[in-house]
């Protein structure tokens, strides 16, 4: 199975993530967002961050989730690489994010995200289980 793909979008930039589980989901969802940002081979996952989020429904969850690792790329100044997640429900995510303090003379930078909207935001699970989230990202 393929983690994530991109989608076209007229504007901005469109992601669909997929997953066996919830977790894989959420897994595959922040790693497209790395993976749209920096090249994640110039980045090591050296310092941890404490990622913590609450929502009413589980796409609200996932806006949620990806807003506030955008958040702590851009106040932390901090590329990630990878993410674990300690605790999942569809109101509620607790991780850590893996990654290294921004330097420019190291890192490959691919664009700046400043946002993820709520246009075509769909989180679902089909019929065999599998979960997929469209995503886009304002940029």
């Amino acid at each position: 199975m393929k983690t994530f793909e991109y989608i076209d979008h007229t504007a901005d930039l469109g992601i669909r993530a997929r997953g066996k589980t919830l977790e894989e989901l959420f897994t595959n969802a922040a790693h497209a967002l790395f993976e749209t940002v920096a090249v994640l081979d110039t980045i090591n996952p050296i310092e941890q961050t404490q990622i913590d989020v609450e929502a009413e429904s589980v796409a609200d969850l996932m806006v949620a989730w990806l807003d506030e690792l955008i958040f702590r790329h851009e106040v932390d100044e901090v590329f990630f690489k990878r993410v674990e997640l300690v605790e999942l429900s569809e109101t509620r995510l607790s991780a850590c994010a893996y990654g290294e303090p921004a330097d420019f003379a190291k890192h490959v930078v691919y664009t700046e995200i400043k946002s993820v909207t709520y246009h075509q935001l769909s989180v679902h699970q089909s019929a065999d289980g599998e979960w997929t989230a469209n995503v886009i990202f304002d940029l």
